[in-house]
Order: structure tokens, then sequence, then C-alpha cells
């Protein structure tokens, strides 16, 4: 669909840790190209859907044709997919933001990598770029289909060609709905956003922008209903999810707002050196031991919590006590190796506290957004908005793990503490206020 946020996969504190580049695989333009699992669930229902409409469309061919024509429908789905995500990557990376990955799901593609456009120029052109390629797609589908009409090459041909330029049709139509995360938004963004001067109020305009949209096509879904074509229910679908994502991306606009001026060293006190917890201990050390003396930053805990004074029998704090959710783990050399947190220590079970080591709980250094000290907060707050690429890593989603520049932790940025940088520059504001 467009461009996603994501973190850098170059290696160093504060780049912010993502699944990284696929070794081998598919290179395209230098990006890789990645098929997800929901990618080939996705073939599967096309492949599901063909063996159920070719036979009525094109009735008298044989089982083999039949497989042959699935088979290029299916590649053909696919490739489309991939040519609109990496039109985008490929303008996105002439204006000076480059991409990644290119990821195919179930619900399209995206090219992961850093987004941050100059002007607004580049961001129309980059989101331009993906429907105009589909577009093109679906006219030369079009003269391939009335090609083979002509040559009287038989009717499913005719359809599969005829199937491939209504999906790049559909595809290029449908992300340019002006929804949030969508081509169209992304189109309206960049035209109030030139028209503004302000980055900002561009994103905050196509957000209410995306909102109107939805609610105009929820309104057409009853509608439809009502006069009895079942298509209604998918219109309106779409427009609640127009409305749902538009209202997040508001929210979020306007929280990277408040923060403006506000760095990581702001909500967590100074770089300091932490001693995280060790990775290669087991899950019962840790829960007996509790959070062992060393794992504070400048007076906080590692998690951005007071460590209370109640401990254990050895003199440590409780884990009750610390009153933290989330610890950096360690490896040997002292590196950040990771990120746990309470939610996933509470999924283990207690006969295998003692097989189980930290490390295998939580989620590893590549799933986890990390930051430095000096990065700013609003800018932080834009990359934790990717959607998570394991289950591991939803348990940390809203967290940014703190790296000083040796490599070693430095703390742990919580969705509260986020909530805390926001009520922070929005005081910030008030006090420069005249």
């Amino acid at each position: 669909m467009s461009i996603t946020r994501s973190p850098d996969t170059r290696e160093g504190p504060g780049t912010g840790a993502g699944p990284g580049a696929p070794r081998g695989g598919l290179r395209l333009a230098g990006l890789p190209v990645r098929l997800t699992p929901g990618a080939q669930l996705l073939a599967m229902l096309t492949v599901l859907a063909s063996a159920l409409i070719l036979p009525d469309l094109a009735p008298g061919w044989s089982a083999l044709g039949y497989l042959a024509a699935t088979a290029v429908l299916v590649i053909g789905f696919l490739a489309s997919l991939i040519v609109h995500e990496l039109a985008h990557a490929v303008v996105a990376r002439n204006h000076g933001a480059p991409a990644g990955e290119i990821r195919i799901g179930f619900f399209g593609g995206a090219v992961h990598g850093r987004h941050e456009y100059a002007t607004p120029r580049g961001l129309w052109r980059a989101a331009a770029a993906g429907p105009a390629s589909s577009l093109v797609l679906a006219a030369a589908c079009v003269g391939v289909t009335l090609g083979l009409a002509g040559l009287d090459a038989g009717r499913l041909l005719v359809v599969v060609f005829t199937g491939l330029a209504w999906i790049n049709a559909v595809l290029a139509i449908f992300n340019l709905l002006p929804g949030a995360g969508m081509d169209g938004g992304r189109l309206v963004q960049a035209l109030a956003w030139a028209q503004s001067g302000d980055r900002a109020r561009g994103a905050v305009t196509a957000a209410r922008t995306g909102q109107f949209a939805g609610a105009l096509l929820i309104a057409g879904g009853v509608a439809t209903l009502a006069f009895g074509y079942l298509g209604g229910i998918w219109l309106g679908l779409i427009g609640l999810a127009m409305l749902a994502s538009s209202r997040a991306q508001a929210r979020e606009v306007l929280a990277i707002t408040a923060m403006a001026g506000l760095r990581v060293r702001d909500v967590v006190p100074g770089p300091g050196s932490a001693a995280a917890i060790p990775g290669w201990q087991t899950v019962r050390s840790f829960l007996d031991g509790g959070v062992q003396a060393g794992s504070t930053v400048a007076g906080s805990t590692v998690a951005g919590s007071t460590v209370a004074d109640s401990t254990v029998a050895d003199g440590t704090p409780s884990l009750a006590a610390s009153g933290a959710t989330a610890f950096p783990l360690r490896d040997f050399e002292g590196h950040a190796a990771g990120l746990l947190t309470l939610s996933q220590l509470a999924l283990v079970p207690a006969d295998r506290w003692d097989r189980l080591r930290l490390i295998d709980v939580a989620t590893p250094l590549g799933q986890v957004v990390t930051t430095t000290v000096d990065e700013p907060m609003g800018q932080l707050l834009a990359r934790l908005s990717i959607r998570p690429a394991t289950p591991a890593a939803l348990h940390t989603a809203g967290h940014a793990l703190v790296i000083a520049d040796d490599g070693t932790p430095a703390g742990v940025l919580t969705p509260d503490d986020f909530r805390r940088a926001g009520q922070l520059g929005q005081l910030a504001d008030r006090r420069r206020a005249p």
C-alpha cells in the first residue's frame, strides 16, 4: 500500500532494531522481497477462488489447464502486489527515503524503511507511484486480453488476464482511498503539507479527511444494505477500518507534536550505566532472586519506576516491590540482548521455570525498538507505530530500549513513560506561550 515506518536495520545503538533484511531470497532493485505467512494464506485463498470460479467462466478445459491457469493467477496476483510496493520503494529512494524491505502480507504489501521525506513533493510522488504502477499493469493486462481474444487463444486465457486486469485496477482504486496508511491519505497529506508549509498540519488534515471518507463509506454501506445488496457489508467494513485508522493517525500526530523539543534523555534521566539482568539466568532464579542490584539507571529502574525498599531474603528488591514491568537483558559481554516483560513471564508454566532461561522468554533484540538518549521523542514515537513482526514482539509493543554508545542498556521507556512525555510537552508549550 505504501511505505510503513520501520526501525532502521543498521547495527548500533539507537538505530532501532527490526527484523532486518533476509539473507538470500528474491531481491528486486536491490531490495529484499519477503512473502509472509499472510501472503501464503492469500495465495491459498486465490487458489480456492480460482478452483470455484474458473470452471464456470471457462468450461470444457482439462484439470491440467485449470491448474495452469490458477498458477498464472496466483503468481500474477503476488507479482502485482510486489510491483506496486517496488514502485513506492524506488521513488522513495530517489527522494531520500530509502526502504529496507518489501513485505507482502494478507492485506497487501508494505515497504519497511526510513521514510522521513524532506519535501511534500517527495511524499506525493512516492505515494502516487504505487497506484500508477497498478494502473499500468491493468492496462497491460487489458492489452494482452484483447490480443488473446483477437487470436482466438481460448476463453480460459482471456478470463485469466481479465482477472489480472481487474485485480490491478481494484488495487489502484482501493489504495487511492484517503484513509490513514493508504496512498490516497498520503496524497492528501502531501497536498495539505504543500499548502500550509507544516508537516504536522498536513498529517492532521489527512487524518480528518480519512475520518470523513470513512463515515461516508459507512453511510453508503448502510444505504446499500437497506436496498437489499449484501455488498454494503464490505463497504461498511472498509469505512470502519478507515475511520479507526484515521483516528489513530490523528492521535499519533497530536502526540508527536506535543513531544516537540523533548528528547529521550528528558524522560530517562542521564545516560548512566546499567547492569541489566543476565539473559542466561533461569526464570526461577530471576523470580526467586528479585530485581538484582545494578539494574537501575540514574536513580530510576530500568523500566522507569523507582525501586521500592522491600527486599527478598538475600536483600535484593522483590519483583513485586520493584514496580518495574519491563527489564533489559544482557549477554556475557554486557551488551543488550533483549527485552523482558512481566506479561511474558506470566505465560511461562511453573514446571518450566527451571529449564527456560530469560532470553528464551524475552523478545530478542532484533525485534525490539531501540533508541539513544539523544533521539527526539516525537521521532521515537513515530517508530513505535510499527506492527510487531513476531508474536513475542507483541509483549514489548510500545516499549523502547535505550542503549548507550557502548551497546549496554541505559534504560527502558514504557507506554506510561510516553504518556508522561506527552504531558511534559504540553506543559512546556504552555510555559512558552505568551
